[in-house]
């Protein structure tokens, strides 16, 4: 998926929610299905309970770098890939036209389809992937104005190994690297971040990038400001905490949508949208998995089950001031892994529909998947977690382990509220914890709440049911787990680690060799624990009978909607 800058977000997990792009070409369809294809209507698809869209700008500080704000900008903008459900990237929907590079992997360079237009009729040029360019170049600087630094900062090389960027002609740019990488991983997560943006709409201060970063910043909310575009739909209409409408882009130069409108809908909670489902307020929402055995009674939806290439994790937060040393301590994170049944929340809370995390590498799909991370390497078994916090001179007092500092394993774990199968898996987990002698409190924020504490380090300590959307990049850690990457907000840093994720951005001779060093990497993560690895629930979308080709354009790879190819009759 690369109908935005950066497909990689965080995402409340455990809500089941639809994450789909579109593999369907208008060409390939059969005439006889061309012929009952409607055009017109509204559909409206449920948002998790309690998220908002908070940010429509494609390019997103870490505050704003959620899925979902990616699925209002990606309705808006194009981005210069489009990557199908097998990874490839595909052309014919691509802005990009052809990228080649030099023997060495030093010199990229991307030729643009001139089909391409904004919505007031002028073209997408190579000026405006420079524009792009030279606002994630300073948006990753430290002298950036907040809410800045970009959240793609560090992942795919961008922008510190790019040692020039030149546009050859209105068509055609060309970067140049200050080494040899892994083509791929550049190409996929380096590259795919420079989508076009209207560089003649917003250029306010051509001059001065940091004004014009604050001035962009100060409208990324702003639905009036988002009157050029290039991608399939425009906004009509933003409210927080209720909707958000999306109208056709007359002037797009792609499949154009049949729909009259797509409505984003905010959620209160599961049962409020579980009953939008029964009325027909919502034709494309999710069946919370705690729900599933009543999945009957929504007689006018059909069930389409899936698997998103995300990573779910509980996230440790490492700069927290009282619980930072103590989740330094690898058996402290091993113990806590330890003291994760994955099996039992797959099994009761997610019906039996859910795969066990292994690692840093998603399961599904697995082409990336290294075979020694088929299973977990550490499983349930809270009593080896006691011996290994004995050994590493933990005691239990008054239930509760303490090192011969005082210092307890006792902390907050937040997560985000609303969801009931979320709230379900926390009290799994802290009750399992305790039995280690690991006292938790838990503590319900809402979505957004969670994420602007991400460069708060005192607001947090542990936050558990979100989850990692690779959104269809090159599966590497570069910007999560390296050291200071642009989403490293939490602050593990292990020279190990960044050595490893450096083999896998350097060039290999063969794409078995590069499998190797994306397997070292996989391992290493899988046992040092920068996070905890959570089970990846199916998602369970339910969409109404009146609702067609949502299924045909789903694309798990990705993590994203493809709503111009849906119709209603």
């Amino acid at each position: 998926m690369r109908r935005v800058h950066r497909r990689k977000g965080i995402l409340p997990i455990a809500t089941s929610v639809m994450m789909l792009t579109s593999s369907l070409v208008a060409a390939s369809l059969p005439n006889a299905l061309a012929a009952t294809i409607h055009h017109g209507g509204t559909v409206v698809e449920a948002l998790p309970p309690q998220v908002d869209i908070n940010w429509y700008l494609p390019l997103r500080p870490n505050v704003y770098n959620s899925l979902y704000d990616a699925w209002a900008s990606g309705l808006m903008y194009k981005g210069l890939f489009h990557i199908d459900g097998k990874g490839q990237i595909d052309y014919a929907r691509s802005i990009a036209s052809k990228i080649s590079w030099n023997p060495k992997g030093t010199v990229y360079t991307v030729s643009l389809n001139p089909k391409w237009h904004w919505s007031n009729g002028q073209p997408v040029t190579a000026r405006d992937v420079q524009f792009t360019w030279n606002l994630i170049k300073a948006a990753s600087a430290s002298t950036a104005p907040a809410p800045w630094p970009y959240s793609g900062a560090g992942s795919g090389g961008i922008p510190s190994d790019v040692q020039s960027f030149k546009v050859l002609n209105n068509d055609t740019f060309q970067i140049t690297l200050n080494q040899p990488v892994n083509q791929v991983w550049f190409e996929y997560n380096g590259l795919s971040d420079l989508l076009p943006l209207p560089e003649a709409s917003w250029n306010k201060y051509p001059h001065n990038v940091n004004q014009e970063l604050s001035y962009l910043a100060n409208n990324g909310n702003n639905p009036a400001f988002f009157s050029v575009t290039d991608g399939p739909f425009k906004m009509a209409s933003a409210v927080q905490n209720v909707s958000w409408k999306f109208i056709p882009n007359p002037k797009y130069d792609g499949h154009k949508p049949y729909l009259d409108s797509l409505v984003l809908s905010y959620e209160t909670s599961d049962t409020a949208e579980v009953d939008a489902l029964r009325t027909g307020t919502v034709q494309v929402g999710y069946l919370p998995a705690y729900m599933y055995g009543s999945r009957s009674q929504l007689t006018s939806d059909k069930l389409f089950p899936s698997y998103s290439f995300s990573m779910p994790v509980t996230r440790l937060n490492f700069k927290n001031k009282v619980m930072g040393p103590v989740f330094k301590q690898l058996a402290v994170r091993q113990a806590m892994q330890m003291g994760v049944d994955q099996l039992s929340i797959i099994k009761d809370l997610y019906d039996g529909l859910g795969v066990p995390g292994t690692g840093p590498i998603p399961a599904y799909p697995n082409a990336f998947l290294p075979p020694t991370l088929k299973k977990p390497i550490y499983s349930f078994n809270p009593t080896a977690g006691i011996k290994l916090l004995e050994k590493n001179g933990w005691h239990e007092v008054n239930g509760v382990m303490q090192n011969a500092q005082g210092k307890s394993l006792s902390f907050e774990v937040q997560y985000p509220s609303g969801n009931t199968t979320t709230a379900a898996m926390v009290q799994l987990l802290q009750q399992d914890w305790a039995m280690e002698g690991i006292k938790v409190t838990l503590l319900p924020l809402p979505f957004a709440t969670l994420l602007h504490y991400h460069h708060q380090p005192s607001k947090w300590e542990v936050q558990a049911g979100i989850s990692w959307s690779y959104g269809g990049t090159y599966p590497t850690g570069g910007g999560i787990y390296g050291t200071n990457g642009g989403y490293n907000f939490f602050g593990y840093s292990n020279p190990v680690m960044d050595r490893l994720i450096l083999a896998t951005h350097k060039p290999h001779a063969t794409a078995q060799a590069a499998q190797q060093a994306l397997d070292a990497y996989a391992n290493f993560a899988a046992h040092q624990l920068p996070n905890l690895y959570m089970p990846l629930p199916a998602s369970l979308t339910e969409i109404g009978k009146n609702v067609h080709g949502v299924e045909k354009s789903s694309n798990s790879f990705t993590n994203s909607i493809s709503p111009q190819y849906w119709w209603t009759n």
